[in-house]
């Protein structure tokens, strides 16, 4: 592991302009090694496997999303050796930021930051849906849209992470038991 990787995590709706943002940042700066990690790349992975068919959402099983946490986890750990991690996805519940951020900070990552994508009107995502590879459709940008909260509440879920992490790490050290 890279002790002094930073783990950029995006938040925002599909379509949003994330995984471009990550593409172009590591164009913009080739000298670091940059690693890409998204979910939704994971399940049309998996959904090719599983299915032996093209991806849609229409065709997703959702009751595969742990097996998606696993493989998502196992593909974090071989990855703390970049310079910079990106978690390119939604991220749009605070809470489960939090707790990746928690997950991560207890792998030894210490510098996390969040890559916000403010809210964009409906019609304009989707437009910008409809031309994607795997459009979500309209219902689902309109419940992300409602679901997306001010950027703070996701600074404020990575702090409260580092927080709980260094507050755990100081009782190992007390309790004497090896870190």
């Amino acid at each position: 592991m890279n002790p002094e990787i930073l783990v950029l995590f995006t938040v925002g709706t599909s379509a949003s302009g994330k995984s471009t943002w990550a593409q172009d940042l590591g164009t913009r700066f080739p000298h670091l090694q940059m690693e890409i990690l998204e979910r939704d790349q994971l399940r049309r992975e998996q959904h090719s496997k599983s299915r032996g068919t093209p991806f849609s959402w229409s065709d997703w099983d959702v009751a595969q999303e742990s097996e998606i946490q696993t493989q998502w986890l196992e593909r974090v750990r071989d990855l703390l050796s970049a310079d910079v991690l990106i978690l390119a996805d939604t991220h749009i519940d605070p809470e489960q930021l939090a707790r990746e951020a928690a997950l991560l900070c207890e792998m030894g990552v210490r510098e996390m930051a969040v890559q916000y994508f403010p809210a964009q009107p409906l019609v304009e995502l989707i437009r910008k849906d409809q031309g994607r590879a795997y459009p979500v459709g309209a219902a689902v940008l309109r419940e992300q849209i409602q679901r997306l909260q001010p950027e703070d509440a996701y600074w404020q879920a990575l702090e409260a992470a580092a927080a709980s992490c260094a507050k755990l790490k100081t009782e190992i050290v007390a309790s004497g038991v090896p870190a």
